[in-house]
């Protein structure tokens, strides 16, 4: 059997949503908060973010509709509001009750004096990766600035490259602002939830027309835990996610019941994923560049 390290971060939705005014913070300590940088295990993209003036790793996930703090990184911020959660209800894949707190944030461009993050338990997630993180950027960030995720030449930045021809990646947002994808493979209509936060592809078996391929043993989780598990991997295939362009050589892994279909890191692999602002969505947009 092949052994694979694969992790699927847990996706969480809250059940309400923080204005964010938009202006610079004065007084910031000197910390690189554009350079993007790829994990070298779980292959996600991680940025240094400042919070409460504390310099944080945050992974940037397009499969999370909130930005989320791993306990012990929230314990180290001083001065900030807690909130309290005892009458809120959440939805979400994880177990754990968040707790929340608000706090100033700088992400690359994006700033804001008052943001609202949840708490939760990221051991599970800081373990899967070669460096662990302090924290996840969700679509409450992600979806006001523009980013690339070039694959083909291992560059991640904040913004686009000037001249870049971009085609919308085939799909909308659901009610949390999370992109999703409506793939072709072989013919067939699949819908994935874009995400940046997963290392892996995952779909339901009865759905993936190349059928099945080879058991192998992987590393899986998500929020709450993580495990060692036998799991069965699909046919490679190529997905059409945008007109004219494929994703080529998918091998997704088959999920167990429950599990929604996600777009991992590994199928854009040599693809160029662009996120940018619009006017008709406060979540922006996704393309692949040509």
């Amino acid at each position: 059997m092949k052994m694979r390290a694969l992790f699927l971060v847990g996706l969480l939705s809250l059940g309400m949503a923080l204005a964010d005014e938009q202006k610079p913070a004065a007084g910031l300590p000197e910390v690189d908060v554009m350079t993007m940088v790829q994990d070298a295990r779980c292959k996600q993209i991680v940025v240094t973010c400042l919070i409460n003036n504390q310099p944080m790793r945050m992974m940037l996930d397009s499969g999370a509709t909130h930005t989320v703090l791993h306990t012990e990184s929230a314990a180290r911020l001083e001065e900030v509001r807690r909130v309290d959660t005892s009458k809120m209800m959440f939805r979400g894949n994880s177990q754990q009750r968040p707790e929340m707190l608000v706090a100033p944030l700088l992400a690359g461009p994006a700033t804001a004096p008052q943001h609202l993050f949840m708490v939760l338990d990221l051991s599970a997630v800081r373990g899967a990766m070669a460096e662990p993180i302090d924290g996840i950027l969700g679509m409450d960030v992600l979806g006001s600035v523009a980013f690339t995720f070039d694959q083909r030449k291992n560059e991640f930045y904040w913004g686009v490259a000037l001249g870049t021809e971009l085609v919308p990646l085939r799909g909308g947002q659901d009610r949390f602002g999370r992109w999703m994808v409506q793939a072709l493979c072989q013919g067939k209509p699949l819908e994935l939830l874009l995400d940046t936060g997963s290392s892996v592809t995952r779909v339901r078996e009865a759905d993936w027309t190349p059928g099945a391929g080879e058991m192998i043993m992987a590393h899986v989780g998500d929020v709450d835990s993580s495990a060692r598990i036998s799991i069965r991997e699909g046919a490679a295939a190529d997905l059409d996610v945008a007109e004219g362009m494929v994703l080529p050589g998918v091998k997704p892994i088959f999920g167990r019941p429950g599990e929604p279909p996600v777009l991992g890191m590994d199928a854009l692999r040599g693809a160029v994923l662009v996120h940018l602002p619009t006017e008709e969505s406060p979540y922006g947009a996704f393309f692949l560049a040509k």
